[in-house]
């Protein structure tokens, strides 16, 4: 009896998540705007056969594994409308919600923790929105969900490393710094189990399988640009607009605002002049270096952009929500309304946002203390051969901490918590239910 109310809730949960993610894109406007507006545009190409371009120039800006897993999406149904784009967020979201919920049964017997974080992610307000948007929050965020999934289960060792290192390939494809991942899955293995041989293992073949994955890409590249570029070329931009000494926030500044000297400035003018830096593959080696030498010789500096980026990842509540998708909400003939109905509209938004943000600054803390405080036991763990941790600690906290450390270097926006949030709320159900036993953290 028990198990069939636990399927019922199942479903119940699934469906009106479901549901509600289908209106949202039905009925919420939303212009694609920047890096959105790109990937639509590059999988429309896709679409009609004009391959990986923008604007007619073969283009590497950021990861082909989104657009190009779109492009083939328009293909198979046809059509290269956004509203398909947004379907195949929805169904990439609904097999998300699933994934998740094995994953904490992988992680966890506690009911608490499987179906309170079930029952959270479904309803999470970026997790409904962002299938509004066409961006790799959704597509990565499944592939990344899949992953861990898949290093849970017990199966075949040589088909899980092969899956596995698949999938580290393809995310690397989606997100270049995914190119050190089975680093960090080696690392995680070795403090879960203590085996030395197979971690090794997991990082040697998730680095080879992963490169045999993107190599077809890099050759790509290189005939179309004359230099190798493993998956993009904007990492050299990404650091060199968001680390030097006109930045005051550690995010977006336009590149010609970068200080620099006057040759290379002329170059990057000259450049720009003809083309679109998103597909101007030279301009990054005029500027990577320039941005990895102010690192070296302004620390301080570099830990306060550094600092400055995070606050605006985890920190910076739900704005992104309304400025991605639903830019286009207005309400119609609002100027002809009373003062007071106005006001009332004004109040709900008001409220709405709050609403959020208090969710995401809650799932923020939460995951980040779960993740800070399990650095004593991963140091514990280092230290002593006989230590092992369980998975619903490492996977978390470790995960949370490669993402902050990237973060941290490169670039903060708040859509960027995405793909953490289902971890955030997985400590978080573990802290409770832990705080319920009165046991603290872990098994």
């Amino acid at each position: 009896m028990k198990k069939h109310i636990e399927r019922l809730y199942f479903v119940f949960i699934l469906i009106t998540s479901s549901i509600m993610k289908f209106k949202y894109i039905n009925n919420v406007k939303t212009k694609q705007l920047y890096d959105f507006q790109t990937y639509h545009e590059i999988a429309s190409n896709i679409y009609n056969h004009l391959g990986h371009t923008l604007d007619g120039w073969p283009i590497a800006f950021q990861g082909m594994g989104y657009p190009t897993t779109l492009g083939f999406v328009y293909k198979i149904v046809g059509d290269d409308n956004i509203q398909v784009a947004k379907n195949f967020n929805v169904i990439l979201s609904i097999l998300t919600l699933i994934i998740i919920y094995f994953i904490t049964v992988k992680l966890t017997d506690d009911k608490f923790i499987i179906y309170g974080t079930y029952t959270m992610v479904a309803f999470i307000p970026n997790y409904i929105a962002y299938n509004n948007a066409v961006g790799t929050e959704v597509y990565f965020t499944f592939l990344f969900s899949l992953l861990i999934l898949s290093y849970l289960l017990e199966y075949n060792f040589k088909l899980k490393v092969g899956v596995i290192g698949f999938l580290i390939g393809i995310l690397t494809l989606t997100k270049p710094f995914f190119m050190v991942y089975p680093i960090v899955l080696g690392f995680i293995d070795y403090l879960r189990d203590k085996d030395m041989k197979k971690a090794i293992i997991y990082v040697t073949s998730g680095l080879i399988i992963m490169a045999m994955i993107i190599c077809p890409w890099t050759y790509r590249n290189y005939k179309k640009f004359g230099r190798i570029i493993p998956v993009s070329y904007n990492s050299g931009y990404v650091m060199y607009i968001n680390n030097n000494d006109y930045n005051t926030t550690g995010a977006w500044m336009p590149l010609l605002d970068v200080p620099n000297t006057r040759e290379n400035k002329e170059k990057i003018e000259e450049i720009l002049s003809k083309k679109s830096v998103k597909v101007a593959p030279e301009i990054e080696p005029i500027i990577k270096k320039s941005a990895t030498k102010w690192i070296v010789n302004n620390k301080v500096e570099f830990l306060k952009l550094g600092t400055l980026r995070l606050n605006s990842i985890f920190y910076s509540g739900s704005w992104d929500i309304d400025a991605w998708t639903k830019n286009e909400e207005k309400t119609n003939n609002f100027e002809e309304l009373t003062k007071g109905e106005q006001s009332y509209i004004i109040r709900n938004n008001h409220f709405n946002r709050s609403v959020r943000d208090i969710i995401i600054y809650t799932l923020s803390s939460m995951g980040i203390i779960y993740a800070l405080f399990s650095i004593k036991l991963i140091i514990q763990g280092l230290i002593n051969k006989e230590y092992k941790i369980s998975s619903i600690i490492l996977i978390p906290s470790v995960n949370t901490l490669f993402f902050m450390s990237v973060y941290f270097t490169y670039e903060g926006q708040s859509r960027y918590n995405f793909p953490l949030l289902f971890l955030f709320v997985i400590g978080l159900m573990n802290i409770l239910s832990g705080l319920n036993k009165k046991e603290g953290l872990g098994d």
